[in-house]
């Protein structure tokens, strides 16, 4: 008996080593191919008038690159929403560049929830401390889920990619998570477009006044979800 549980955790640990180290080349990968692609929009574009022409003439390409950069942000939690978010405001404007990353948010979180229901606690302990997993209330309280989910997506600052994760292991509906989702990410999401939109626009103190905003409102919205976690845990 002891020799079948034996295995069983070795095999445990085995997949965990396994995914830890796929998710890591991915994250490494992601990042060389950003990295490079920043080089080469540099080099290409080294004039901003040049790079928002480019993107006005290949609208429906560029937006598909920036809704799966999107995607894969969620996907991959290395990656920081806010740039993202920054860059697309940057690139599309505002408004437009809020629906963009809206709908990469949203493919990307429906591939985590596809994902986290299908291997369940195995694949999420493998990319998060299971301390953090155990402590985020929506797991715990079925009878206001619906009500925390939306509060912790609305404050800018709580690690939406791990809640995301977290939301498969209960019994919320995909369409209803996208509903309560989208409506309480908009606010951040919108925040981070207008200060990409007017960096884009050489408008650097309305940019400053909106990163600062948005830091400020991040870190205190992030010590309250702390505050939540260690009293629900």
């Amino acid at each position: 008996m002891n020799t079948q549980n034996d295995k069983k955790a070795e095999r445990k640990l085995y997949s965990k080593r396994v995914a830890k180290i796929c998710l890591s080349a991915f994250s490494v990968l992601s990042c060389i191919l950003a990295a490079v692609g920043f080089l080469l929009l540099q080099t290409v574009f080294g004039d901003k008038d040049v790079f928002k022409t480019f993107v006005d003439e290949h609208y429906v390409i560029s937006a598909i690159v920036m809704i799966l950069i999107c995607a894969i942000q969620v996907i991959v939690a290395l990656i920081p929403g806010e740039l993202v978010e920054i860059t697309a405001g940057y690139a599309f404007g505002t408004f437009g560049g809020a629906f963009i990353a809206l709908l990469g948010i949203t493919l990307g979180s429906v591939i985590v929830l596809i994902l986290s229901k299908r291997y369940g606690r195995r694949l999420i302990e493998s990319l998060y401390p299971k301390e953090k997993l155990d402590a985020i209330p929506i797991i715990h309280e079925p009878k206001r889920r619906n009500a925390l989910t939306a509060i912790l997506f609305l404050i800018p600052g709580t690690p939406k990619d791990l809640l995301t994760y977290a939301v498969g292991l209960t019994d919320m509906s995909i369409p209803t998570y996208l509903a309560i989702a989208t409506a309480a990410r908009f606010p951040s999401i919108i925040i981070s477009t207008i200060g990409g939109d007017a960096l884009g626009e050489d408008r650097f103190s309305h940019a400053i006044i909106a990163f600062i905003v948005s830091a400020v409102v991040s870190l205190i919205g992030y010590l309250i979800y702390l505050r939540i976690s260690k009293r629900k845990k």
